[in-house]
């Protein structure tokens, strides 16, 4: 308990240190980020806020499709708003329990699905996420995007995407890196050995349900092209000279650097990658911190929603939830 208390004080701390840094980084455009802000387009805003939020929703489907791949058929109303509040968990909570852990919690307490079928269903999704990701930022190096940043930033970029594919790989194939030998070295593994083959067993399994990996892949792409819309139309509230496709590196980019678990739900790490990476494409810093300020404000506003969701949920549906 002490451990998880210091680990969330310690993601505290590094997420304000991040912010800070940011707005010492602009101690010399206050100014210019004030008056930019006066002349932002409303009716582009409204678009991004509603783009970003119809983008999460559709999480829901894709989460359902792998859920029915193991026969469990769940109303995506009842998805929808465990999705909402798992995203609140995400990124307004300094918990440990984060909004995956509730998503499985919740299907379990109110749905009866099993802890090791939701964890499987929850990280497929996650891996799908991340190499549609992955598969956008191969795309942007050949659309020679890569060029605009240094030699470092992008072997750094490469080398990273293929840790999280060997990754993937280990995960799949545990074997190949000889992980069950590992694991029959140490007896600390001994209690847990039984659920991680069990989870592994129904990890593999989605091997055989292609089709549902495909229409789960479908939808992951349709949630990424929300995102463009939503990124792309911050870029036009602002009045940026940023072409459209460029977001095809951006995003994927501020996504896999936000995903690593250091900050409270990537923040302060998500608007230092979204500044490099807008201003590596000329435009100003003031502007660039901007951009992220108003993504920042439309992820809070959705997290404040699945928030008053919880709250709903739990004052009139009584669901066996925690938080």
């Amino acid at each position: 308990m002490i451990k998880r208390r210091l680990a969330n004080i310690l993601r505290i701390v590094i997420s304000l240190s991040l912010l800070t840094f940011l707005v010492y980084s602009n101690r010399g455009n206050f100014a210019s980020i004030a008056e930019a802000s006066k002349n932002l387009n409303i009716y582009y805003l409204i678009i991004a806020f509603v783009s970003y939020f119809t983008a999460i929703s559709f999480i829901v489907f894709r989460w359902g499709i792998l859920l029915k791949a193991h026969d469990f058929f769940i109303p995506n109303i009842f998805l929808w708003q465990s999705a909402l509040i798992g995203f609140f968990y995400n990124n307004l909570l300094p918990t440990s329990a984060g909004g995956d852990f509730y998503r499985v919690y919740d299907i379990k307490q109110n749905k009866g699905v099993p802890i090791n079928e939701g964890i499987t269903s929850v990280v497929v999704e996650r891996v799908i996420g991340t190499l549609s990701s992955i598969i956008l930022l191969i795309v942007a190096y050949f659309m020679g995007l890569f060029d605009y940043l240094t030699r470092n930033a992008a072997l750094g970029l490469i080398l990273s995407g293929i840790v999280i594919i060997l990754f993937f790989i280990a995960l799949f194939l545990p074997r190949l890196f000889k992980l069950d030998l590992l694991l029959n070295k140490f007896r600390i593994f001994s209690k847990i050995r039984p659920k991680l083959k069990e989870f592994h067993i129904i990890l593999i399994s989605y091997r055989n349900k292609v089709k549902y990996l495909i229409f789960s892949f479908l939808f992951t792409m349709i949630i990424q092209a929300l995102f463009f819309i939503s990124y792309n139309s911050i870029s036009l509230a602002l009045g940026l000279e940023l072409k459209f496709y460029i977001f095809i590196f951006i995003i994927p980019f501020v996504s896999l650097i936000s995903s690593v678990p250091i900050t409270i739900g990537g923040i302060g790490i998500r608007e230092n990658a979204l500044v490099f990476a807008i201003t590596s494409f000329g435009v100003a810093l003031g502007q660039a911190t901007l951009f992220s300020i108003i993504l920042l404000a439309i992820i809070l506003i959705i997290g404040m929603l699945g928030g008053i969701v919880y709250l709903i949920k739990n004052i009139f549906y009584r669901s066996k939830s925690f938080i």
